[in-house]
């Protein structure tokens, strides 16, 4: 089926681009495609956000409490959509010709950003109550389904659980033993030393399967950092197979925490990995023996004997 994008949408699109730029990414994210759609003033989407309550200016302050910017290296036409931004566009077709529609519209696209639920986006959109069922009654004229209720903050522990309320399974605990902190110094990313971190946590058993990770605001809270960059490190980490997003349950180790072995091992591209560690430990004055009892000590805790 051949669908026909619309102008307002094709100009949210560019506009999504334009916003990655603006705020210094080398990427297209769920983020900056619903920033893009706050830009077209008389399009449907934001005419049916206004019949739910919402404004474009307070989701733009909500997205930019949660998105942190960046120093982009590539161009604006060269940005390229991530692997969620991708899905929103395919859910909007999904979307449109579950209406029946030959044409794709920035409600379409709303409803693709609602659909793919674990982009910023959606995050941002779940918090001011947007969901897809109020999204189609606002479209068709029908009676709005009432807001979902905010998900609740955990007690403190100094309070007490109330009486009044049924006791519900709390979800497995976080490790107590694992800790995330950041190095100002190195030369990383903040997202790509959370990935690190945690994958190194997983390799050396801190973070034994099943373990939970803390809620993305609360290390967002604990690192003061913004929300949006300990999202995209947990999606980076969910794409790499060492942890999974399950709900109620969070963010949580995945139970098979490496790849089945199925076929050899590839020799080179380890060697390949560890290439840069013995150029610089040559120019450092080291010599091979020092090199082994370093690969010795870096193997400590994460494989047996």
């Amino acid at each position: 089926m051949q669908y026909d994008f619309r102008q307002d949408v094709r100009y949210a699109l560019a506009a999504a681009r334009d916003e990655a730029h603006l705020h210094g990414h080398d990427y297209v994210g769920t983020e900056h495609m619903l920033l893009g759609l706050l830009r077209q003033p008389d399009s449907r989407a934001l005419e049916l956000l206004g019949q739910l309550g919402v404004t474009a200016e307070a989701v733009r302050q909500q997205i930019g409490e949660m998105v942190r910017r960046g120093r982009a290296t590539l161009g604006m036409g060269e940005l390229p959509y991530t692997s969620r931004a991708k899905k929103v566009l395919e859910f909007s077709m999904a979307e449109a010709r579950n209406l029946r529609h030959a044409y794709i519209d920035t409600e379409h696209l709303l409803l693709g950003l609602l659909r793919e639920e674990k982009g910023i986006a959606a995050h941002v959109l779940a918090t001011f109550g947007v969901t897809i069922a109020r999204v189609h009654a606002a479209m068709t004229g029908s009676a709005l389904p009432p807001k979902p209720p905010s998900p609740p903050s955990p007690p403190s522990p100094s309070s007490p659980p109330s009486p009044s309320s049924p006791p519900s399974p709390a979800p497995p605990p976080v490790e107590p033993s694992f800790r995330m902190e950041l190095d100002d110094s190195s030369n990383r990313s903040i997202y790509e030393q959370i990935v690190s971190r945690v994958r190194e946590a997983v390799a050396t058993g801190e973070l034994a399967p099943g373990s939970r990770l803390p809620a993305v605001r609360q290390l967002a809270d604990i690192l003061d950092i913004a929300p949006g960059t300990v999202a995209r490190a947990y999606s980076e980490l969910e794409r790499l197979g060492v942890v999974v997003t399950d709900g109620a349950r969070g963010t949580r180790v995945a139970e098979t925490t490496g790849p089945a072995r199925t076929e050899p091992v590839d020799i080179e591209h380890i060697a390949g990995l560890l290439r840069p560690a013995a150029v610089a430990a040559f120019h450092m004055g080291a010599g091979a023996d020092d090199l082994r009892q370093a690969l010795e000590n870096a193997m400590q805790d994460i494989f047996d004997g």
